[in-house]
């Protein structure tokens, strides 16, 4: 009722002031309302599509067809004088005649707005010492989630901006509210975020040669998953940030983040943090480098200080040779064990010209060496970050994981995701690999926090020596290249470790690639021989790229992995393979013909997926009036549900 409000009052408000902006102002004089630019577009929409729903005891056949219009406005003016009020308007209304549940259908491109009242931005006193930013935005929009959910959003936002500009201490506030809603059309899963967040900035040099930048925020948020939990945190940041470069020449520099994090609510948290970083270039081509962290953690059921310190010699040998020397050091004490590790290391990068090409060499070596102390204990983890990606193995970094106590969280910790929608999770002997699913809530290569608890055994010491040798042949100006990689990690002076899964690892990565006008292709076989989790993998990859005249663009992209997993008594296999094309021609001057084509198929546990989804569309412009006619067509097999689709639509656009 109160969108309904919105519309109907905001509306007829924006139109009737829009009526005055034809009158004549003189830049000086003081005005009422003066508009500077207006610009829009009305749109109509006409779909017909039928789609097929097969597995999981569901049998579905849908058909739809709706006509949908409405007009979007833009446009930017002043009240009383441009210094004063600026304020820049972007609202738009999309009526539809039907609201079926089958409108949400597998869509590659395009995302569809069906209402929208945003980009509402009035500044004051523009271009003067103090700045004031005011923004809003209300938007509802339906779209499909790597073409296997669709999902519905909601999204409205409140937001402020100051800025005080001087010479003294430059001042920046920021405000912003924020409300989330997502539904999962088939699966009716919900997600909410209620989110407020104030943050301040302060800017402040001394003297010539430092920049200091101090910040503070504030954040409440409140997430809803499926299962109506609530998690609910507030979130004090202070972050001091502090650069100094000594001389003009920028030999030397200083760097000091000094870091108080505090939060409470569901999960409590408290973390101190302290970095200093030194580097230096220092005669003979040599440069010195040095890091310093502290961090202070406290939680509910544990807490820990650490220290930490990495320092690095670094030397270049005319442009062929480059090495360096370096020493890690890290000290944890945590109320449930103690950990202290060093790691010395050297490596060398050599480069050299060969008759038709050129050659790159490099070695590194790195001792490591472990000293854990703890009695027998369930050793609780909280908040460790992970990249998962399609093409990556990831393993939990510890073993003896209870499988139960897994939570896998976004990257602000504020969104749980759910074990077999967003996630899962394999037990490859004592440890624990997780894999994102496709179509759910991670996106493909982003970063996840993981809690879960495992079980530590006790004291245990040992000394772990990794060698990786890595070598790069460049032909025919970069035409022709092979690359191998042979890395391996073995181990000495254990103690105590008949209860710590240690990887003993070899690795053989061998290469080649063409790299020739408009074509990319190479193959690479890499048989990793590894105590914990050992695989053989095969890639191949194909990149075409090709325009012929003005009139014609191809583009071609193939990608195929081959994993055979060996940590079984039986090999496992799993396949990713994707294929995507593009082509677009030029029919007429103001024509084009568009083409998309995506295959994607994964084999393996938990993952099988065979999707193909195709796109024809034909866009021509006249003037100001834009018309798109489309075909689409979709097939899916996802875990055992197949979805079939074909669709076709057409949009009418004038602009003014």
């Amino acid at each position: 009722m109160c969108q309904k409000f919105k519309y109907k009052v905001l509306m007829p408000i924006f139109l009737v002031f829009s009526c005055n902006a034809f009158a004549q102002y003189s830049n000086n004089s003081l005005y009422f309302w003066k508009l500077h630019s207006i610009s829009g577009e009305a749109i109509i929409n006409g779909h017909y599509r039928e789609q097929e729903r097969i597995g999981m005891g569901i049998y579905e056949y849908q058909k739809s067809s709706y006509l949908s219009g409405g007009m979007f406005l833009k446009s930017t003016s002043s009240i009383l004088h441009q210094n004063f009020l600026t304020l820049d308007i972007d609202a738009g209304y999309m009526p539809e005649t039907s609201r079926d549940n089958y409108i949400f259908i597998p869509d590659q491109a395009e995302v569809r707005t069906m209402k929208k009242l945003g980009g509402i931005s009035a500044s004051f006193f523009k271009d003067r010492t103090i700045t004031l930013n005011v923004f809003g935005n209300y938007e509802e929009r339906y779209f499909a989630r790597e073409n296997l959910t669709d999902v519905k959003a909601t999204d409205q936002y409140l937001g402020g901006t100051i800025n005080y500009s001087n010479k003294f201490l430059p001042l920046t506030l920021n405000f912003k509210s924020k409300k989330w809603n997502e539904k999962e059309v088939h699966s009716e899963r919900k997600i909410t975020l209620d989110q407020k967040l104030f943050d301040a900035r302060l800017n402040k040099s001394f003297t010539k040669i430092d920049k200091n930048e101090f910040r503070y925020s504030h954040d409440e948020n409140a997430n809803v998953n499926l299962y109506s939990y609530l998690i609910a945190n507030t979130i004090d940041n202070i972050d001091f940030v502090s650069h100094i470069v000594p001389d003009t020449k920028q030999k030397y520099s200083f760097n000091t983040m000094l870091s108080n994090y505090n939060q409470h609510g569901n999960l409590n948290l408290k973390r101190f943090q302290a970095t200093e970083a030194i580097n230096i270039q220092l005669p003979a081509n040599f440069a010195f480098f040095g890091n310093y962290n502290f961090y202070n953690v406290h939680q509910p059921l544990s807490g820990f200080t650490q220290n930490s310190v990495n320092i690095g010699l670094n030397h270049k040998l005319f442009s062929s040779l480059q090495s360096r020397l370096n020493y890690d050091f890290n000290k944890i004490n945590h109320t449930a064990y103690k950990e202290s590790n060093w790691k010395p290391g050297f490596d060398l990068n050599y480069t050299k010209k060969i008759p038709k090409g050129q050659l790159l060499v490099s070695y590194r070596f790195d001792r490591y060496h472990q000293d854990y102390y703890s009695e027998p204990v369930l050793l609780h983890i909280i908040n460790e970050q992970y990249a998962l990606s399609d093409n990556a193995i990831v393993l939990l970094r510890l073993a003896d994981i209870a499988l139960q106590s897994v939570v896998v969280k976004d990257a602000n910790g504020a969104l749980i995701y759910e074990n077999g929608l967003d996630y899962i999770l394999l037990e490859r002997g004592k440890y624990i690999e997780i894999r994102r699913i496709p179509g759910g809530s991670i996106a493909n290569g982003a970063t996840v926090l993981v809690d879960y608890t495992a079980t530590q055994q006790g004291a245990y010491k040992y000394d772990a020596n990794t060698h990786v040798f890595s070598s790069i042949v460049y032909l025919f100006k970069n035409v022709l290249s092979f690359n191998y990689r042979f890395s391996t990690q073995d181990y000495s002076n254990i103690e105590k470790t008949e209860f710590v899964t240690l990887n003993f690892f070899t690795q053989n990565l061998v290469g080649c690639r063409i790299d020739f006008d408009f074509v990319t292709a190479g193959a690479e076989y890499d048989n990793y021989k590894s105590s914990i989790l050992p695989y053989r993998m095969m890639r191949y990859y194909l990149n075409f790229q090709k325009g012929y005249g003005k009139n014609l663009m191809l583009m071609l992209n193939g990608n195929l992995q081959e994993y055979v997993m060996l940590d079984e008594p039986e090999p496992k296999y799993q396949e990713y393979m994707d294929i995507t094309g593009k082509a677009n021609y030029s029919l007429l001057k103001q024509t084009q013909l568009n083409l998309d084509l995506m295959y994607r198929k994964q084999k393996g546990r938990g993952i099988d997926l065979d999707l193909l989804s195709s796109k024809l569309e034909i866009t021509s412009a006249m003037n100001r009036l834009y018309l798109t006619f489309g075909l689409e067509v979709y097939r899916r097999n996802y875990v055992g549900e197949t979805i079939n689709f074909k669709g076709t639509y057409i949009k009418i656009i004038r602009k003014f």
